[in-house]
């Protein structure tokens, strides 16, 4: 199956807030209670390790979740996490802070992933969000970093996989399900998920969208032969969990100085 780029819902800026923040609060709950990343983490952890790096950079963040469950296995050289999103879920990423005990902190302005700051030096990571650009936008995003000299992981827990597709029916039913246990309780995420249930509605839109838009190992290389001065060691792969065919699609690039 070919990688189709059709719009997803949180993607648009008619998208009322609460919507956007309701979708990516159960998101990063998901991740968090489902454990989505464990698999990739050694490697992850190693290229940060590697990498030399003091500070985390996470780009298009959401509601900061993957971090809530991984900076406490940072490499002890890692001294924060900054998160940071093109419209920040700024309470859900609040929350994340104050949970982290100041290790994990966020950027309350936007932060475009294809024009990062200089100021914001670090490791960069993006979770669950690169297939939501269309190759010349995915390609800046890898050029920026490779211009900035910035180690650089992505890590995706969709696949064009039938199992996945499938998967994603069953996710409003998971939303309604634990909402009363997502932290802030908020009015709005109450009313958008039983009385009018758009937030389950967009879950599974998105969710199975997201698996279509989902790039391959083989393309998220192809990516990177695009790069000018790539002096750059990348890997790609699945990190599958356990038998399954299905896992965390990952491309990891260090600077070769640094990778060697």
């Amino acid at each position: 199956m070919g990688r189709l780029h059709l719009f997803e819902l949180e993607d648009q800026t008619w998208l009322p807030s609460a919507i956007r923040d309701g979708v990516t609060d159960f998101l990063e709950f998901a991740v968090v209670k489902g454990e989505i990343y464990k698999n990739i983490e050694p490697q992850l952890m190693q290229a940060i390790a590697d990498s030399n790096e003091k500070q985390v950079v996470d780009l298009c963040s959401g509601g900061g979740g993957a971090w809530a469950s991984l900076a406490a296995k940072l490499p002890a050289s890692v001294e924060k996490v900054l998160l940071t999103d093109l419209y920040p879920n700024t309470s859900a990423l609040e929350q994340r802070s104050k949970d982290s005990g100041g290790k994990i902190l966020y950027s309350k302005e936007a932060v475009n992933a294809m024009q990062v700051p200089h100021s914001m030096q670090g490791f960069r990571t993006l979770f669950s969000s690169f297939h939501h650009f269309r190759p010349e936008a995915a390609t800046k995003i890898l050029q920026d970093a490779v211009k900035q000299n910035a180690p650089i992981a992505i890590l995706e827990s969709t696949q064009r996989h039938p199992l996945l597709i499938l998967y994603m029916f069953f996710t409003p039913i998971l939303a309604m399900l634990s909402t009363p246990m997502i932290r802030p309780l908020r009015a709005s995420r109450f009313i958008f998920t039983y009385l009018l249930p758009l937030i389950p509605l967009v879950i599974l839109f998105d969710g199975i969208v997201s698996c279509l838009r989902t790039y391959t190992p083989k393309e998220l290389i192809a990516l990177t032969d695009k790069l000018e001065a790539n002096d750059y060691q990348w890997q790609a792969g699945v990190a599958k969990m356990g038998k399954l065919p299905v896992g965390v699609t990952y491309l990891i690039g260090l600077p070769k100085k640094r990778g060697d």
